[in-house]
């Protein structure tokens, strides 16, 4: 009797059993947001809000009290990266030493290649990832995260894995439920199945029309974009020759609402949850925050 191999019998049906790796790619880079100089949580009556720079000071997380630095970079190394880039600033009020001293001394910091970008001048976030970005060789994705929001980690080697998929030079993660008090809600409109955004009003004084928002989805920022590091350099160099003068270039209400202005298409990843941003004290009490 004459055994037909089971692969031959099944190579029309083959296709269908197929998946989809959920994973980061080996050098994909978190490119963490540091350099703020934390003005509205120094306004505060709190001493500790006052002295502490603003990724330093302590939040409450599962894992006990710790600064949001120290969260995110925790975070960020157990979600799988390995590589974890910590921009800071040259402004005194930032207190770059102390934050670069804390990032390097974290624990994360022992299984993961960190390395410290601090800006010469005033960049903006996207003139500072675009620094980072030309000292960082071989990058196949990059992650923009500030350090000051409580984000789900976790889902972000899902959300990479989408926006490499898409072959887009930015991919920004959103929330369509953003919870209460969250920061700037509602001032994204996706398109009607959710996969890119079409309109951005973040920091613009503006509206939306009623009848230019028939059909869109209402999206919240959450503060993490993904970039395609070549891509977006290139984007990035088109923005910058449109100015007067070089000088500090948002990413999230400079770069990219002009990028959208000018065709260029931007992912939307929602992940359909909050993402609390903790940049104010009324924000930091909200979330939860003990003395």
């Amino acid at each position: 009797m004459t055994r037909r191999s089971i692969a031959h019998t099944t190579d029309t049906a083959a296709p269908h059993y197929r998946s989809t790796l959920v994973s980061l790619s080996a050098g994909t880079v978190a490119l963490v947001l540091a350099g703020g100089k934390g003005t509205r949580l120094r306004a505060s009556c709190d001493p500790e809000l006052q002295r502490t720079p603003k990724v330093l000071v302590p939040i409450d997380t599962d894992a006990g009290r710790t600064p949001m630095l120290g969260h995110a970079l925790a975070q960020l190394a157990a979600a799988g990266f390995r590589r974890i880039a910590v921009l800071t600033s040259a402004d005194p009020a930032t207190g770059a030493e102390a934050v670069e001293t804390y990032a390097l001394t974290h624990p994360a910091a022992r299984h993961v290649e960190l390395t410290i970008h601090r800006e010469d001048h005033p960049l903006g976030t996207a003139g500072a990832a675009y620094a980072a970005l030309t000292d960082l060789p071989d990058v196949p994705a990059a992650v923009v995260m500030p350090a000051d929001g409580y984000y789900p980690f976790t889902l972000l080697p899902s959300a990479v894995a989408r926006h490499r998929s898409r072959s887009l030079a930015i991919t920004w993660t959103v929330t369509t439920s953003p919870g209460p008090g969250a920061q700037n809600a509602g001032r994204l409109f996706l398109d009607p199945g959710g996969d890119r955004v079409v309109h951005a009003l973040e920091g613009v004084d503006a509206t939306l029309p009623a009848e230019a928002r028939d059909g869109l989805r209402q999206a919240t920022s959450t503060g993490a974009v993904l970039l395609d590091p070549d891509p977006f350099r290139s984007l990035f160099e088109a923005y910058v020759r449109r100015l007067a003068h070089p000088g500090e270039a948002d990413l999230y209400r400079h770069v990219m609402p002009w990028a959208l202005s000018q065709g260029h298409p931007i992912g939307a990843f929602d992940i359909g949850t909050s993402a609390p941003d903790l940049g104010t004290p009324e924000r930091l009490a909200a979330f939860g925050r003990t003395a």
